[in-house]
């Protein structure tokens, strides 16, 4: 019974350290262009339009946006729902912090 108990101890060990595996989040650029539309640019802030798919995964491109302005990030300012369910998310180009 001992022998069982530090078997099913070993195996609930060695499965809970597979949860914490870091994923690295690769965009699918395809998807995105399918379902965002820029509404609206300039060096200090860009405007998305899009439905069917959510903000985190157009929160990378809004960051290579303002990161090709000047080495700014990307900082979410608002989302609108629109008349027809679509969304408008505006992304601020704010200057890095200094370290």
């Amino acid at each position: 019974m001992k022998k069982y108990l530090v078997i099913f101890g070993m195996v609930c060990f060695l499965s809970s350290c597979s949860f914490f595996r870091e994923e690295i989040y690769d965009p699918d650029y395809n998807y995105i262009a399918d379902h965002v539309v820029i509404i609206e640019k300039s060096p200090w802030h860009v405007v998305y339009e899009y439905s069917n798919i959510r903000i985190d995964e157009i929160a990378p491109v809004a960051a290579i946006y303002c990161a090709n302005r000047g080495d700014r990030q990307a900082v979410l300012y608002d989302i609108k729902l629109q008349p027809d369910n679509r969304r408008r998310a505006t992304f601020v180009c704010d200057e890095l912090p200094s370290s």
